[in-house]
């Protein structure tokens, strides 16, 4: 279920905590879901292979939900906001942010409670849930081995991950960038660090700009800072790289976040080339003109994923898009829609002995709308330490789905 907030507003200089800035709106109603609905959270970067998994894309496929079944797949998304801006209070300055932490009514009949906002905020969530009001998380993350071991002593078995696909993390710069036109891992351990401060100072770029380079990260908890800075760790010999104090925190997965520095074309960030390829495409549109809406968002930012000026080449991690459960779900014998003899796990996510929503071809078309390498895999009960990127052993990323090809049809968001 979506939400909207206020414009975002532009970034700003450096040395100040930077983050697109927003006015709280006063409290309104979401679709509150029924107690045979199923409920979705989690983290942002794969938010909308659920969404539009649930109620359809743009070019026409449909989803889960328009065969309009008694009960539905409910996705609520990590941001309170349908172009997956972040909300902040009044009074927030740039250098004194103050977080909205927008709520979420779960359940029909229950109290308003903090939307989970990020992967690891909803697998925490479902690992606190008592009264089984969330079904299911959205994570860009395995758990971890702790997190296994707590959901057996929950009693859930284990948390059931099923991989919808791949996603990468690329860095990004403006369309007029000072950058080369890769940077590879070596060159970002360097910026990262402050040891590198002006794009001359890169190895194999003397004659490059002199301008002062602003790099800039996604906050903590965020699946993309933290795969970013793990890899940065493993390219400096296994040490932590201490962040220069030019590093400022912004909005994860923003191009605003990058147009509007002081100094755009010295500015780059972590970000997720699913999220960039939407709105290439034009899905996201100007939220600053009413309905009917207005133009599509040119986002102004580019992949650097070209060829850098020293050895090595352009980074590039990718990450999986991943559903978990818990396993003692998988196991229930209530079917979840009236006539059927199927539970909601069997029916959306995995069934050893058919074929559940998530892994058909259908469900293939709306995933990559949302910019995903689809790739479904059941992968059980899998966990893995905090994210590290690399790539793992699937084919090319195939070309990015043109959002655009076919007039909008979807009238509902999840």
């Amino acid at each position: 279920m979506r939400s909207t907030r206020p414009k975002a507003l532009g970034v700003g200089a450096a040395g100040a905590v930077v983050l697109a800035l927003g006015i709280a709106l006063p409290a309104h109603a979401d679709y509150a879901p029924s107690g045979t609905d199923v409920v979705g959270i989690g983290g942002d970067t794969p938010q909308y292979d659920l969404d539009f998994g649930a109620d359809g894309d743009v070019n026409g496929h449909l989803g889960y939900n328009a065969a309009n079944n008694v009960n539905k797949l409910v996705s609520f998304d990590a941001t309170a906001d349908q172009n997956g801006r972040a909300g902040y209070l009044n009074g927030s300055t740039l250098a004194s942010p103050k977080s909205l932490n927008p709520t979420v009514v779960l359940r029909a009949g229950s109290s308003p409670v903090q939307r989970p906002q990020s992967s690891g905020a909803g697998i925490a969530a479902i690992l606190a849930d008592t009264n089984h009001q969330i079904d299911f998380v959205r994570s860009a993350r395995l758990p971890t081995a702790a997190e296994q071991s707590t959901a057996s002593s929950k009693g859930y078995g284990y948390l059931h991950v099923v991989r919808l696909g791949f996603d990468s993390i690329d860095i990004v710069g403006t369309t007029g960038t000072n950058a080369p036109a890769g940077l590879s891992t070596a060159d970002l351990v360097d910026i990262y660090s402050g040891t590198a401060t002006q794009w001359n100072q890169l190895a194999g770029n003397s004659g490059g700009s002199t301008g002062t380079i602003i790099p800039l990260l996604p906050p903590n908890g965020s699946v993309i800072r933290t795969t970013l800075l793990n890899d940065l760790k493993a390219a400096n010999g296994g040490v932590a790289i201490t962040l220069g104090s030019n590093v400022l925190t912004v909005e994860q997965n923003d191009p605003s976040a990058v147009t509007g520095t002081s100094s755009p074309a010295n500015t780059i960030a972590p970000f997720s080339s699913a999220r960039l390829s939407m709105y290439s495409a034009g899905y996201f549109h100007d939220p600053n003109t009413v309905f009917p809406g207005g133009p599509s968002i040119v986002p102004g930012v580019k992949l650097l994923n070209g060829s850098p000026a020293g050895p090595g080449v352009a980074y590039d991690s990718q990450i999986g898009h991943y559903v978990l459960f818990r396993q003692s779900d998988a196991g229930s014998t209530t079917p979840w829609q009236p006539g059927s003899t199927k539970n909601w796990v069997q029916a959306l996510f995995s069934d050893p002995s058919g074929t559940p929503f998530f892994k058909r071809a259908a469900a293939g078309a709306l995933v990559a709308s949302a910019g995903t390498t689809w790739n479904y895999s059941d992968l059980g009960n899998q966990s893995g330490g905090p994210p590290r990127g690399g790539a793992p052993p699937t084919p090319p990323r195939p070309p990015t789905p043109n959002l655009l090809l076919h007039p909008p049809e979807r009238t509902s968001r999840s």
